[in-house]
């Protein structure tokens, strides 16, 4: 056998064995989203055989080449109409990016479906081998785009107008790929993207595109088979057991927007700007030079436990700035809510004091940074602070943040 093919059918094992790992997630009685491509179809044959044991569950099939399969293998089958909620979809992916798990979807020609079992699953698994996990999304491979025929010239021009060299997908013999739904797909190559959140809020914003193939926050679990065996990632957005609040703390210039700006561009989760629920009184003071009493920053805590309770009533995860300087004060925002994780930015005087001398725009005085260190207490052990000590781009300390909370307890 040649080398290319000896490649090939390593890779073909190790895709096997993440797909193994992921079909013993499934139990009896559940509902299991099917996926398709390459590696979705190694996860099936796994469960075919789990089927053919004794298993019993029903399945959605993300597309109809996988419905044809599963129904060969004796699979029972249902449908969105019977059943709202999915227990768990299997699926592959084209690329995972590292840290996030965010996904490009799509190679296969069944992103629209397979979006719409995601979107309706309580756990998106995904398999893939080692040469799918990127640090960036777009790495390796276009995001698949898929649209409707109508118009399709001006709605490839208008995915161009975002940055992207864009092609329309052709099939074998040469003529425009269909999808199962009658659409089109335009595959486009837009570099690695920085920002894949806004990017895929900004293709669907153009008329004419169904579904794009980036999957923001939406997998929960990654299987990933490598030369080293098969290996477990879980999503930052699975903590503690729900999605998780991120407060993120520190002095005013240590760099707290900027960083939750960057988390929020590679997560997709919802961002509040802290400083912004202050009282006009307290903004007017602080224009002023004068330092907020414990008094005045009562109800601008409140403001912000209130944005986070309305963030855990909707079950989604979020992102918000507050200095927190204080443990009392930190016992409102925080307090016993077990889905917040306080983000420390840490950083000493000389540093903050040039950053702040640079600033312009903020109401924030660059005079009270001292008084900023003498009200600061740093959390304890006991608060279960995540530490990121301040110096290096706010883009490395996101990724920091992530890595350390994917792999939290």
């Amino acid at each position: 056998m040649s080398d290319a093919g000896s490649q090939g059918t390593d890779r073909d094992g190790l895709k096997l064995e993440a797909a193994e790992a992921a079909a013993a997630l499934v139990r009896d009685g559940m509902v299991v989203g099917l996926g398709t491509g390459s590696t979705a179809a190694f996860a099936l044959e796994v469960l075919a055989e789990r089927h053919r044991q004794g298993l019993r569950f029903q399945g959605i099939p993300t597309s109809q080449r996988t419905a044809d399969r599963a129904m060969a293998f004796g699979i029972s089958l249902t449908s969105l109409s019977a059943h709202r909620q999915i227990d768990l979809t299997i699926d592959g992916a084209d690329e995972v990016e590292r840290g996030t798990l965010n996904l490009i979807k799509g190679l296969g020609g069944a992103l629209l479906r397979e979006k719409i079992v995601a979107s309706h699953s309580r756990r998106l698994v995904i398999i893939v081998d080692g040469a799918k996990l990127v640090d960036h999304l777009g790495t390796q491979i276009p995001v698949p785009v898929e649209v409707v025929v109508f118009g399709l010239d001006a709605t490839q021009a208008a995915l161009e107008g975002l940055g992207a060299e864009a092609r329309l997908r052709l099939g074998p013999e040469g003529a425009p790929f269909v999808t199962d739904s009658g659409n089109r797909i335009i595959d486009c190559n837009f570099a690695a993207i920085a920002d894949p959140a806004r990017l895929e809020e900004r293709i669907r914003r153009i008329v004419g595109v169904v579904e794009s193939g980036l999957f923001i926050s939406r997998a929960a679990l990654v299987f990933v088979a490598d030369a080293s065996g098969v290996r477990r990632l879980e999503s930052p957005r699975i903590h503690r057991g729900g999605p998780p609040i991120l407060v993120i703390m520190g002095v005013s210039g240590a760099g707290k927007s900027t960083v939750a700006e960057e988390l929020a561009a590679r997560l997709g989760w919802p961002f509040q700007e802290g400083d912004w629920l202050h009282p006009e009184a307290n903004i007017a003071k602080m224009h002023a030079g004068i330092a907020l009493t414990d008094a005045d920053r009562q109800p601008w805590l409140a403001a912000v436990a209130a944005w986070i309770d309305g963030q855990r009533a909707k079950a989604q995860p979020g992102i918000i700035t507050c200095s927190a300087l204080k443990r009392d004060y930190r016992k409102i925002v925080v307090g016993d809510r077990p889905q917040v994780r306080l983000i420390y930015l840490r950083g000493g005087l000389p540093l903050i004091a040039e950053r702040l001398a640079g600033r312009r725009g903020h109401f924030m005085s660059a005079s009270l940074i001292q008084s900023q260190f003498d009200t600061l207490e740093e959390p304890g052990q006991d608060e279960d602070p995540l530490i990121i000590d301040i110096g290096p781009p706010a883009s490395r300390l996101a990724e920091a943040v992530i890595g350390l909370l994917a792999s939290a307890d």
